[in-house]
């Protein structure tokens, strides 16, 4: 959360961000590019291309039908209806890269010329997978793969992953991809997203050698949790009584000799420090980072610094209790790329509307025991259908209403508290103080 202190500073607003958005989406070139055919949207129809867009925004989450009737009455005053079938015609004709470059803009208008909380002038990011379940068709399966989960039946699966920026909370870039590939090559196309201020923290999955060879070539930072089983000298240091620890790579493997021919590298002896962190619970973790400066980056921030991760979890929480994600809305594979990266999308309008929000929350409560922000699952059920307004008028007041509506029952921050797990018997699927706002 930004300080009371910086909030006086130029924030860009939402407002801004959300007028550069509906000129791209009414932009002839936009159009153009994201038709299957050229063909496409020629006629008028029901579903045009930009309600289509929109419509697809509108967290739909119901009854296909029911949406698709509930939105023909929002944006027409004609009594019509459009049936699935002709839905589902026209969403095929548009390409999901129409909502990956809504994003991708969205994403550049935040980052320019505007505050943005950094720590030691670093931007943060977490980069993680995620394994998503699909709708079961043929062409998914085929698409995507899928696993049989100890059954005879195979569930489609994909393989998702998000580079996600902690303290800011936005999704910088994401990708969705067969479900058996390594989450090291996607992990590289969030890479290409990324700039030289940035300092990528990634768990024990991507604790490859190549991997951080690779990165200190792209000049990117990095702070990687190590297993166990890792190369020796890692291994050594993870039993021995020193804190920190700078070693040389002098070496490799043939397998990461063999990763590094893929992308056209050599390798070159390169330097890294290893940084031992004592968990609450006694447990000890080392991490590679490639900040050898000891005086500048001394042992005792890691922890604190590693424990910021726990960011990119509670925005996967948000992603698939909340927004749904894996709540697909179509049996092709066309269909789940456009959910995937629509939804992705409306998660980052959350989060630039809520800073909004947030600024005036904090205002509000400065007298108050704790410090409070925008209830991110109230919030979100209050975007259905203001999403259309937003998207297709041009009025301001739209975004003003809503980000009024983003400051009901704010909830409280509570720093430091740890939740030991506790067996409770067979898990709930709903919980009452857990109801979905969508």
């Amino acid at each position: 959360m930004l300080s009371l202190l910086r909030m006086k500073e130029k924030i860009k607003r939402a407002s801004e961000i959300v007028t550069k958005i509906k000129k791209l989406l009414c932009s002839e070139n936009f159009i153009k590019a994201n038709k299957v055919s050229e063909k496409d949207f020629t006629r008028e129809r029901k579903m045009p291309f930009i309600p289509l867009i929109v419509f697809m925004l509108n967290l739909v989450k119901q009854t296909l039908q029911k949406e698709l009737t509930h939105f023909i009455e929002l944006i027409s005053k004609k009594d019509k209806n459009i049936t699935k079938s002709a839905y589902s015609q026209s969403r095929m004709k548009l390409r999901h890269e129409a909502f990956i470059e809504l994003n991708n803009l969205l994403v550049e208008e935040f980052y320019t010329d505007n505050l943005i909380e950094t720590w030691k002038g670093f931007r943060l990011l977490a980069v993680d997978g995620v394994k998503l379940q699909l709708p079961s068709s043929p062409s998914i399966l085929q698409e995507f793969g899928g696993s049989n989960n100890g059954s005879s039946m195979i569930v489609p699966q994909a393989q998702g992953s998000t580079c996600f920026d902690i303290l800011n909370e936005i999704i910088i870039n994401s990708e969705i991809s067969h479900c058996d590939i390594s989450e090291y090559p996607l992990a590289l196309k969030h890479l290409c997203k990324t700039k030289e201020n940035d300092l990528l923290i990634y768990d024990r999955g991507y604790d490859g050698i190549w991997f951080m060879f690779y990165h200190l070539y792209c000049k990117r930072n990095f702070v990687i949790r190590m297993a166990k089983n890792s190369i020796s000298q890692v291994q050594e240091f993870f039993s021995s009584s020193e804190e920190s620890k700078i070693i040389e790579i002098i070496n490799l493997h043939q397998d990461s000799k063999n990763q590094l021919k893929k992308y056209n590298l050599n390798f070159k002896p390169f330097k890294i420090r290893l940084v031992k962190v004592i968990l609450d619970n006694g447990e000890i973790e080392v991490l590679a980072t490639s900040l050898l400066d000891g005086e500048r980056y001394p042992t005792s921030i890691f922890k604190d610094l590693y424990k910021k991760r726990w960011g990119i979890e509670t925005s996967y929480d948000h992603l698939k209790n909340n927004l749904q994600i894996e709540n697909f809305t179509g049996l092709s594979p066309l269909s789940v790329k456009q959910d995937f990266f629509a939804n992705l999308f409306i998660n980052n309008l959350q989060t630039i509307i809520a800073r909004d929000a947030q600024e005036e929350i904090n205002k509000e409560t400065k007298t108050r025991k704790l410090d409070y922000k925008v209830n991110r699952n109230l919030s979100l059920g209050f975007m259905k259908d203001k999403i259309v307004e937003i998207l297709m008028e041009n009025d301001d007041k739209y975004i003003e209403e809503l980000k009024l509506l983003f400051k009901i029952e704010p909830v409280p921050i509570r720093d430091g508290r740890n939740f030991p797990r506790v067996d409770h018997g067979p898990r709930k699927k709903y919980h009452m103080n857990k109801k979905k706002a969508v």
